[in-house]
């Protein structure tokens, strides 16, 4: 599959990034998203970043300027053909723990899951729509978040309901971001840092946190629905079914309104007025006792899920910080890092607040006191080219 062109896709609820990819290298990223009330384009090629102008009032309308964008700046050439389309799929459901050629059969099982995970999956097949629209010759692959996560013990895959109940109507704990995890365990076996018992908090607009084992996943923080888990920009992360009931009731919500409330208007967003780490830790350094709570709150959620996940393991020999916030944030790496003695992991302070989005593996640990504590950049398109390429 050498030279083949391959453009992976990664829609979310607030963002679209694409990449370029020939064979396994990396031509071009572009990364849409909304921004002071429009939608920004940001191309990355050849180490360099640059915002591109461009009129999309949706980003619904993105797919459709990828590959003028990428000829304009050189990334594509006029008479090259992308054949090869990965995107990324969310989806609670048994079919999608694996990789899957996208048809009309793949597209029901998207459809008729969507109200179960609406945010993703909604923007997932209008993305597909679209695609499919501008790159009609290409295959499509649907990437799989949740298949590096079948690897889990039978355990830890269960709710406390009936079986009979949790079989038929696959009502499980999935797990999610597993293209980032599995890039991670990928980037470490390479550079031959790889410890036995890896404990990886994924720290972006959503987060979790896994435990993997021999460089296989046996847990992570998210179940049945990218909801559960870790408290995160605007997701409320777990919270009792009894709270959520008082919620409906008091406003006297539908569902969807339930949902919207929980996925969009929670998180770090409910508790501190903002979703955007940054802010909250200007506001916390300024005094306001708000941000700072929310900031402790969120610390405190991703502490215990890491506890969880060393007993999981039985123990911990390393721990990576990736994602967005794990990756620039060095704070809320140290705040996090402060209660981890108990599993012999500290900072090399100075280390960690010059690392940030480090081009490789970055080790922030002190040396000689402490396990490995590393800062990897997520890859997840790479992951996706790769597993595109393949199926």
């Amino acid at each position: 599959m050498a030279g083949a062109l391959t453009l992976v896709a990664n829609p979310g609820s607030a963002s679209r990034k694409y990449a370029l990819f020939e064979g396994d290298r990396e031509r071009a990223q572009l990364h849409f998203e909304w921004l002071y009330g429009k939608v920004i384009c940001t191309l990355h090629k050849d180490g360099a970043q640059h915002v591109v102008h461009i009129n999309v009032g949706d980003l619904t309308e993105t797919a459709a300027q990828v590959a003028a964008i990428l000829q304009d700046k050189g990334a594509l050439a006029k008479n090259e053909a992308i054949t090869c389309i990965g995107l990324r799929i969310v989806a609670p459901s048994a079919y999608f723990l694996e990789d899957r050629r996208i048809d009309d059969d793949c597209i029901a099982h998207l459809t008729a899951l969507q109200q179960r995970a609406h945010t993703h999956i909604t923007a997932t097949l209008q993305e597909l729509q679209a695609l499919r629209a501008q790159f009609p010759q290409a295959t499509i692959a649907g990437i799989s978040d949740s298949a590096f996560h079948i690897t889990k013990p039978d355990y830890a895959w269960n709710y406390g309901i009936s079986l009979e109940d949790a079989d038929r109507f696959e009502i499980k704990r999935f797990g999610y971001h597993g293209l980032s995890v599995a890039s991670v365990v990928r980037e470490l076996q390479q550079a031959g840092k790889l410890p036995a018992k890896l404990i990886v908090c994924h720290l972006g607009s959503g987060a979790s946190v896994t435990a993997v084992l021999g460089g296989k996943s046996i847990d992570n923080t998210m179940g049945y629905s990218p909801l559960e888990g870790l408290i995160m920009s605007t997701r409320s992360g777990s919270i009792d079914p009894t709270a959520v009931h008082a919620l409906k009731d008091a406003f006297n919500w539908s569902d969807n309104a339930v949902s919207e409330y929980l996925s969009n208007h929670s998180g770090l967003l409910g508790l501190g007025g903002s979703s955007d780490i940054r802010e909250l830790l200007r506001r916390d350094h300024d005094g306001d006792h708000r941000s700072h709570l929310a900031l402790q709150t969120y610390v405190y959620n991703i502490q215990k899920a890491i506890g969880q996940m060393a007993s999981a393991l039985g123990g911990a020999d390393g721990l990576v910080f990736t994602g967005t916030v794990g990756e620039r944030s060095n704070p809320i790496r140290e705040r996090i890092v402060a209660r981890l003695h108990y599993l012999d992991f500290i900072l090399d302070s100075k280390i960690n607040n010059t690392t940030e989005a480090p081009e490789a593996a970055a080790t922030i640990s002190r040396l000689a006191h402490s396990k490995p504590i590393y800062v990897v950049p997520a890859n997840e398109s790479a992951e996706i080219a790769r597993r595109a390429q393949i199926i």
